[in-house]
């Protein structure tokens, strides 16, 4: 290895200060990379526009594929999941596969029960499906709210009768055979 000569102190120190300044610029170069590309956002918004183009030129297998691909994204979220089941449905509508837009617009409002379509937007029959869903929807979340409200109230009603037994019986057969009472002070155990 041929080690360069340094005529000074001075010379040894601006060439290590050049080799610290050469990894220090390799490293804001690629640490200003990695910075950016952590800055692309991860969400649908891009297969999903493209998704709307594709439906709206009448391209439903292309504009299903893009679908897909935003709801297998692992980092896309629910919003970005529902307005996908939501063009997804009207993909659907548009093939005439009445059946899985449906399926479609129940995974929409399960992810985003507020979620609407413009009936000034859509035609007439993405209308009908989409708010025949939309009822069968509200009217299983009614249902579900009420046996959970059952589920409570039973659930609540089998504790005080738990509470009731255990004060009353005292937890079962306790010593001396009396099912737990405990004989007040001064009568004798019978």
């Amino acid at each position: 290895m041929n080690q360069p000569s340094y005529s000074s102190k001075t010379d040894r120190s601006l060439a290590v200060t050049g080799r610290w300044l050469k990894h220090l610029i390799f490293f804001l170069i690629f640490s200003t990379i990695s910075v950016t590309n952590a800055q692309v956002p991860n969400s649908c918004e891009a297969e999903l526009r493209r998704a709307e183009q594709k439906y709206r030129a009448v391209e439903l297998d292309s504009a299903v594929y893009l679908i897909r691909l935003c709801l297998n994204k692992k980092e896309a979220t629910d919003q970005d999941k529902a307005r996908a089941y939501k063009l997804l449905g009207k993909v659907y509508i548009a093939r005439q596969d009445t059946t899985e837009a449906k399926k479609a617009f129940g995974k929409m409002l399960e992810l985003n029960p507020q979620m609407t379509l413009d009936a000034t937007q859509e035609t007439s029959e993405v209308m009908v499906i989409f708010n025949e869903v939309k009822m069968a929807f509200e009217q299983k979340q009614r249902q579900v709210g009420k046996s959970k409200k059952w589920l409570w109230i039973g659930a609540s009603g089998a504790a005080a009768v738990g509470a009731a037994v255990a004060i009353l019986g005292g937890g079962g057969n306790g010593a001396g055979g009396n099912g737990g009472f405990v004989a007040p002070p001064g009568r004798p155990p019978r």
